[in-house]
């Protein structure tokens, strides 16, 4: 008896979460600012068009979700010279991933949900840098996935049923390549559909 009744309360625990579910879509657009640490040179820090599409889950105040993102490039020429020497180049940095997040709304009962959130992601980090020394010409790149984490906070506007605007601020450590550190902030705006 003391297993079916524990069967039954289990059951009646997971039944209830399930039904406060519900799956969602995300697309957003946004402003992406790449930020580099460690370059020989001049530091990388430019801003570009960021898009993101995230598929997602709600229980109740909080939502996991699976997205793609591009953070986008950013570059920076530079030149030296020393003594009879001197040069020139261009250094690139591309970068995306694949992440998951966790976030908690905050209902006020109203239309506007102020919202927190954490993110770990698989980041693909590109690094091309071309070189001129005097009559010489140089081409390096590589690339790397790395584990990153970031955080974000937003706030949703209902707009209609199944329908919400989303206005969001993040940061993302996206991970290093050849000892060059890069991180992300950005903002971003989009729409989210549930089921």
């Amino acid at each position: 008896m003391k297993k079916t009744t524990l069967a039954m309360a289990l059951g009646a625990l997971l039944f209830s979460g399930v039904a406060g579910a519900n799956w969602y879509v995300e697309g957003n657009a946004g402003y992406s600012r790449l930020k580099t640490s460690g370059l020989d040179f001049d530091e990388i820090s430019d801003g570009s068009f960021s898009p993101s599409v995230a598929v997602g889950y709600k229980i109740n105040d909080w939502r996991f979700a699976l997205d793609y993102t591009y953070y986008g490039k950013g570059d920076d020429n530079y030149g030296w010279s020393e003594g009879s020497r001197y040069g020139s180049g261009e250094t690139e940095v591309k970068a995306y991933g694949f992440g998951v997040s966790a976030y908690y709304d905050f209902d006020l009962n109203t239309a506007l949900k102020p919202y927190v959130g954490v993110r770990l992601s698989a980041n693909h980090i590109k690094v091309n840098d071309d070189f001129n020394e005097v009559s010489d010409y140089f081409h390096y790149s590589d690339s790397n996935t790395e584990f990153g984490y970031g955080a974000v906070v937003g706030v949703t506007y209902n707009l209609a049923p199944s329908w919400d605007l989303n206005v969001a601020a993040e940061y993302n450590r996206l991970g290093e390549v050849d000892d060059v550190k890069l991180n992300q902030y950005g903002a971003k705006i989009g729409v989210r559909y549930t089921f």
